[in-house]
């Protein structure tokens, strides 16, 4: 057995999908590897829809797609995120290699499948009042709820190479075993 698989039978989570205390998937009886996540079929949603968006960049495309079809719960799913869906864009900081912004995303991210809609449910809150800030955002009738997000935008991001991204992508894998 490779090194990588059985570091991971040997860990928490991973005796937790080996043992089934997230239950099984009443729609494939696969093991579900989280309490609202069937990976099994979750991959193969995310499958369907890869021809529905893009990033314009066929490597960052790659990198999401293989981000989503490994996710085996909601904190690992990568999207990518239309501008149309952002709103509040406001500039934090800017570092060596990108810009820094933060904002608010206004459907939210995956938090689990719902079978009876047959769509992604999704996490947004009430954006009345940003407490912390003391500020009172001002919103028309569809964006009541939303996500703080922080963007970072890299410098050159049109020439992002598939070097980059699996050195990233090599960084994700490290907090996916972990």
């Amino acid at each position: 057995m490779p090194e990588n698989i059985e570091n991971f039978l040997n860990s928490k989570y991973g005796q937790q999908i080996f043992n089934q205390e997230f239950g099984r998937c009443l729609d494939c009886d696969q093991s579900k590897t989280s309490s609202d996540w069937c990976k099994n079929c979750n991959t193969k949603r995310f499958q369907k829809d890869f021809n529905k968006w893009t990033s314009g960049n066929e490597f960052v495309d790659k990198f999401i797609q293989n981000a989503q079809s490994r996710a085996r719960n909601r904190q690992e799913v990568i999207e990518w995120i239309s501008y149309e869906q952002l709103i509040d864009i406001k500039y934090l900081a800017q570092g060596g290699f990108s810009t820094i912004f933060k904002a608010i995303w206004l459907v939210g991210g995956i938090e689990k499948w719902d079978n009876k809609n047959q769509q992604w449910e999704r996490y947004a809150f009430p954006l009345e009042y940003d407490y912390k800030s003391n500020i009172k955002p001002s919103l028309n009738e569809k964006e009541k709820a939303g996500r703080r997000v922080v963007l970072k935008s890299l410098n050159n991001s049109s020439n992002i190479e598939k070097d980059f991204l699996n050195e990233v992508n090599d960084n994700i894998m490290i907090i996916f075993i972990i």
